[in-house]
């Protein structure tokens, strides 16, 4: 995977990021109190929310801890390889994330084994 070009942030930090805010605001913190928790400022908890700066794996035990959830909790669920040797769905996450933000954050709530079939679906439809 290193040789994809890719523009604007990761998918894995803007899962991570996501799971952050949700989390977050599911728990009715606010960005400002989860920055003085962590000791970083309001800006950087926007940035980690967005994907546009990096959770290095210190901070996310920081946050998970103020947010009262396991670090593995904030990260992507599931693997990110499909069953079907061949089918590299990440790279399907990636293209789906760049087109369409809101629709990839909603779609991140489902289980694994609906992903993997919605895209394995999608695939056949539109190889």
């Amino acid at each position: 995977m290193g040789d994809i070009k890719r523009k604007g942030p990761h998918i894995i930090d803007v899962t991570v990021g996501d799971n952050i805010r949700q989390r977050r605001r599911g728990l009715g913190i606010s960005q400002e109190a989860l920055a003085a928790a962590v000791n970083v400022t309001f800006q950087q908890i926007q940035k980690y929310e967005r994907g546009a700066n990096r959770v290095s794996a210190s901070r996310l035990y920081e946050i998970s801890r103020a947010l009262a959830c396991d670090a593995g909790d904030l990260m992507p669920r599931g693997e990110w390889r499909a069953a079907v040797p061949g089918q590299d769905w990440l790279r399907d996450a990636q293209a789906l994330h760049g087109r369409h933000p809101r629709l990839f954050s909603q779609l991140m709530k489902w289980p694994e084994d609906r992903l993997r079939l919605l895209l394995i679906t999608l695939q056949t439809l539109h190889p």
